[in-house]
C-alpha cells in the first residue's frame, strides 16, 4: 500500500471513531439528561463543559465538599465481560449462576439464559438475532471447553476424534459481542448518545469482530454500512464500558456496562471525584475532596494504588494517551515510592526509583548509593516480584498469605512497593467476605495493620474520600 493511501485510510479510520460531528454541546447534554431520567437532579451541580484535558468533560456548577454525592447513573447497556477465567454458565439476562450442564437457550441462539429469562422481552431481539446468523455448533475440538471446568489430560481421545458435543460449550468470542448486539436495539436517542461517545481507533476491534464472526455461519461481513456501525460501537464499548461487579444470590459475576456520564469524565491518576457500582447496573459518583465552583471533575481509568510506569503503561495500551498529572511527574508519588525496588548493588539496602517521569523505559536511581541502573534490570525484578506475589495470591490460603506477606516479602520487596499493596488488599478482601469469626486475633491484627498501612499510603496521594478508601474502612458492603 502507497504510503498517502495508508495515511487516507488511517485518517479515514480516526475519523470514523470520533464522536459524530452532528451532535452539538448542547445536545450532548439534553442526551445526557433524557439518558439520566428520574436520576437528574433538579439543579445538578455539575455541567458539561470543554475541557482542557481532553475535548470535553464535568464541571462543578457550584462549590462540591468531600463525601458529597455529584450523579448516579443507570447503565445504557449491559453484557457479559466473557473474560477469560469468568465463569460463562451465568445468565446473561439476570446473571444468576446456571447448572453446569444444559443451560443454553432452548431456541438455539446458543447464548447461556435461564428458563425464566429465555422466553422474556429483554433476550428476544438479542435471540432471534443470533438466530438468524446461526451459530456454528461446538464441540470438545473446538474453541471452549465446556463451561463446568476444562477437560483433563486423561480424558477419552475420542470425544475429540468425534467431534460429538461434550455438554453446553460457550464461546466467549460470541459472548462478548452481545453487548455490542444490544446496541442495537436501544431506543433512537439511546443510539444517538452512543453515537456521541469518543472511541479509540484501534485495528484491534476489528480482529474482535472478525473472530466474533467467525463463530457464525451467516455474520453480514458484506454488508458494510452494518460492519463499520458494529465496528464503531465495538470502539465505543471498548473505549467507554466500565466492568462492574454484580452480585444475585450468592454468585458475584463482572458485567460489562456503558455509563456515559461518568465515562466523560477525564481521568487524573490522584482524581477529586470517585465512583463505585451498586450491582452492575448503578454508577454512583461522590466527591473525593473539595472542589471548587468551576473546577473539573475527574476520575481515575486505573487502580491508584498502581505505581507511575503500571499506570502509565496501562494508559498508553488502553487509552491511548500519557497521563500528565503532577503525581506522573513525581518519581516519589508524594513520598508513597509506589513504585520502589530494592538496590542490587551489593552491601546495599536502598531502595532504587525511576529517575524520569517522561518515559516508559527509565533509568533507576538508588537513593542510598546513588548508582543508577538500567531499566531492562530493574524491569526484570519487577516481574520477579509481581509473578512470586501473584502465584501466591492465587494459590494461597489467607494464612499463608500472611505469613509470605510478613516473612518472606521483605526479603525480595520493598513494604512500599504496589504488588506488595495489591497482596495486602487481597488479605483484606478475603477475610473480610469470610467473615471475622474465621480468623485468629493475631491474623485479624495483622488485617487492621495492613488497613492502616494503605490508608495511609491514601492520605499521601491525596486520595481523600475515594471509594477504596470507604471499601477498605467496610463503609461500602
Amino acid at each position: 500500500m502507497a504510503s498517502a493511501e495508508r495515511m487516507n485510510t488511517t485518517a479515514a479510520m480516526v475519523a470514523h471513531m470520533a464522536p459524530s460531528r452532528s451532535t452539538t454541546p448542547d445536545q450532548l447534554a439534553r442526551l445526557i439528561d433524557v439518558h439520566l431520567g428520574d436520576l437528574r437532579e433538579e439543579q445538578p451541580n455539575w455541567m458539561l463543559a470543554p475541557s482542557p484535558v481532553a475535548g470535553r468533560g464535568v464541571f462543578a456548577t457550584r462549590d462540591i465538599a468531600a463525601g458529597e454525592l455529584i450523579f448516579r447513573e443507570r447503565a445504557l447497556v449491559v453484557g457479559p465481560t466473557a473474560r477469560k477465567g469468568s465463569q460463562l454458565n451465568t445468565c446473561v439476562c439476570c446473571h444468576r449462576l446456571l447448572a453446569s450442564k444444559h443451560f443454553l437457550c432452548p431456541h438455539h441462539c446458543t447464548l447461556p439464559v435461564c428458563g425464566e429469562c429465555a422466553d422474556s422481552a429483554a433476550h428476544r431481539n438479542e435471540c432471534e438475532h443470533f438466530q438468524r446468523w446461526m451459530p456454528k455448533d461446538l464441540t470438545a475440538s473446538e474453541e471452549q471447553p465446556p463451561a463446568k471446568e476444562p477437560p483433563s489430560a486423561e480424558g477419552d481421545p475420542q470425544d475429540v476424534a468425534t467431534k460429538e458435543p461434550l455438554g453446553d460449550v460457550v464461546n466467549p468470542l460470541s459472548l462478548r459481542i452481545l453487548t455490542a448486539v444490544r446496541v442495537f436495539y436501544l431506543s433512537k436517542e439511546q443510539r444517538a448518545l452512543v453515537d456521541a461517545m469518543q472511541a479509540n481507533a484501534e485495528r484491534g476491534y476489528r480482529q474482535e469482530i472478525i473472530k466474533a464472526a467467525q463463530c457464525f455461519r451467516k455474520f453480514p461481513t458484506t454488508d458494510k454500512p452494518f460492519m463499520d456501525q458494529l465496528f464503531r460501537v465495538v470502539g465505543v464499548l471498548n473505549t467507554n464500558a466500565f466492568e462492574a461487579p454484580c452480585r444475585v444470590d450468592k454468585h458475584e459475576t463482572l458485567l460489562r456496562g456503558l455509563f456515559p456520564l461518568t465515562a466523560i469524565m477525564n481521568h487524573e491518576c490522584t482524581p477529586n471525584a470517585s465512583h463505585y457500582f451498586e450491582n452492575g447496573r448503578l454508577a454512583v459518583v461522590r466527591a473525593a475532596r473539595d472542589i471548587p465552583k468551576g473546577g473539573e471533575i475527574t476520575t481515575t481509568y486505573t487502580k491508584i494504588l498502581w505505581s507511575n510506569l503500571t499506570r502509565g503503561i496501562f494508559l498508553k495500551m488502553t487509552k491511548y494517551f500519557v497521563c500528565n498529572c503532577d503525581r506522573c511527574n513525581d518519581n516519589s508519588e508524594n513520598g508513597t515510592y509506589l513504585s520502589a525496588l530494592f538496590c542490587r548493588e551489593q552491601g546495599c539496602k536502598g531502595l532504587v526509583i525511576p529517575v524520569q517521569t517522561k518515559t516508559l523505559q527509565p533509568d533507576w536511581r538508588c537513593l542510598s548509593c546513588e548508582n543508577v541502573f538500567p531499566h531492562a534490570k530493574m524491569a526484570r525484578y519487577q516481574d520477579f516480584a509481581l509473578n512470586t506475589i501473584n502465584n501466591r495470591i492465587n494459590t494461597c490460603s489467607v494464612r499463608d498469605m500472611i505469613h509470605f506477606i510478613n516473612e518472606l516479602c521483605p526479603r525480595f520487596c520493598p513494604p512500599s512497593n504496589y504488588v506488595l499493596i495489591e497482596a495486602k488488599l487481597n488479605v483484606i478482601w478475603r477475610m473480610t467476605r469470610l467473615g471475622a469469626e474465621e480468623y485468629a486475633p493475631e491474623e485479624l491484627a495483622h488485617k487492621d495493620r495492613y488497613r492502616e498501612e494503605i490508608l495511609a499510603i491514601l492520605h499521601k496521594l491525596g486520595a481523600g474520600e475515594c471509594t477504596l478508601k470507604k471499601l477498605i474502612t467496610e463503609e461500602i458492603q
